[in-house]
């Protein structure tokens, strides 16, 4: 610090090498601040693939290799379409959770197929919802309890959304494919997702893919339509929107490799 005299008076000041290392320390404060915030934003991300969306797909494979037939194909294989018979494609279906007063979602078809030979996505699900309702269900003889079927997923711009899971046959990048279906995931948890899996995130190759242009927060974001008459619908992938402060929406699907 110098000092400098002015009409008899000793005024001090910052020299510019000083003022040089304040500003360089509060650079490396705000680096560190912003490093620390994408460690938990990619720490969240990679538990919501772990714990939710891959542990899906897993499930679904694990179904696959017990059975000889895929999850959600037919109605002994899980899916709420009535009399549906397994074709090789999953019927199309995002699933419901039913409501307190009524519990009659479609969940339960589900949870007692994969029951049915051993699989308990009660206890293998991450979920921090306790609002699903049917029967089966996660609850002895039915009832309210634990959602293995929608988790609630922070987006840096979008804040909290419901994520939901469905089973799907799409036709992706000109083939037919079986596929776990996440809908409103939000922008940077999609681009992060893509990424955990495919190693680069372009939304429209390899095993994670982008459906949707996004819609805003408070509207679901589109999925295909469901029910066995629109299986091997031809869905247009798209390049991920740009994160902004206005948050997006999107529907991911997760392309089964059998």
């Amino acid at each position: 610090m110098r000092l400098t005299r002015i009409k008899g008076k000793r005024v001090s000041g910052f020299t510019l090498v000083e003022m040089a290392i304040v500003l360089v320390i509060i650079g490396i404060i705000l680096a560190g601040i912003m490093k620390g915030r994408d460690i938990v934003r990619g720490s969240q991300v990679k538990q919501f693939s772990q714990g939710y969306a891959q542990k899906w797909v897993t499930i679904a494979a694990t179904y696959f290799d017990k059975v000889g037939q895929h999850l959600c194909d037919g109605t002994d294989n899980g899916s709420p379409e009535a009399g549906s018979t397994p074709n090789g494609r999953m019927d199309g279906y995002l699933f419901d959770v039913g409501t307190a007063a009524t519990g009659t979602g479609d969940g339960g078809t589900l949870l007692q197929a994969l029951r049915d030979v051993g699989i308990t996505p009660c206890t293998m699900i991450k979920s921090d919802l306790e609002d699903f309702n049917d029967n089966p269900s996660c609850v002895a003889g039915g009832g309210v309890g634990y959602n293995i079927f929608e988790r609630m997923v922070e987006g840096e711009w979008s804040g909290k959304s419901r994520v939901a899971v469905g089973f799907f046959n799409a036709g992706v990048n000109g083939a037919n494919r079986n596929c776990v279906l996440l809908q409103n995931v939000p922008v940077d948890v999609a681009i992060g997702l893509d990424t955990l899996i495919d190693g680069q995130a372009d939304g429209q190759n390899g095993a994670c893919v982008n459906t949707s242009v996004g819609t805003a927060v408070g509207t679901p974001s589109a999925i295909p339509t469901e029910a066995v008459a629109n299986e091997g619908a031809a869905v247009v992938l798209t390049a991920y929107p740009a994160q902004s402060a206005a948050g997006k929406l999107l529907t991911i699907l997760l392309v089964l490799d059998y």
